[in-house]
């Protein structure tokens, strides 16, 4: 039988998808500017590519968390000190991911509702 259990790398999937929404809207639209240097050059000159790489990091992290996800279910002794602090460890970070990635898409929200 299936076994459906909310995953961290669909919050990371999702809020990463809506960063790059938000900010190819806000660019696209309403005159928004990319905040990240690197990514700014890369949206100046190609937006194409700005998504494809974009949305490409944002499912190899996705992927990255669902195997450690995978990883940690599968180990047997979960009272092992080593085993608890890489749990802690993996959830700390990908809560920390999500937490920057909507502050990044507020971020995007609050200046496309200044430029309207």
């Amino acid at each position: 039988m299936f076994n459906f259990r909310p995953m961290p790398c669909l919050s990371i999937i999702t809020v990463g998808s809506l960063d790059w929404l938000t900010t190819v809207i806000g660019i696209t639209y309403f005159g928004a500017v990319e905040g990240n240097p690197l990514m700014a050059q890369l949206i100046s000159n190609n937006l194409f590519l700005y998504s494809i790489i974009k949305l490409l990091t944002t499912l190899i992290i996705g992927f990255i968390f669902y195997k450690a996800e995978k990883l940690l279910s599968n180990i047997q002794d979960k009272n092992n000190r080593f085993f608890k602090l890489t749990r802690a460890g993996v959830r700390i970070t990908y809560t920390f991911a999500t937490i920057i990635l909507v502050v990044a898409i507020l971020n995007n929200i609050f200046i496309v509702i200044q430029k309207i």
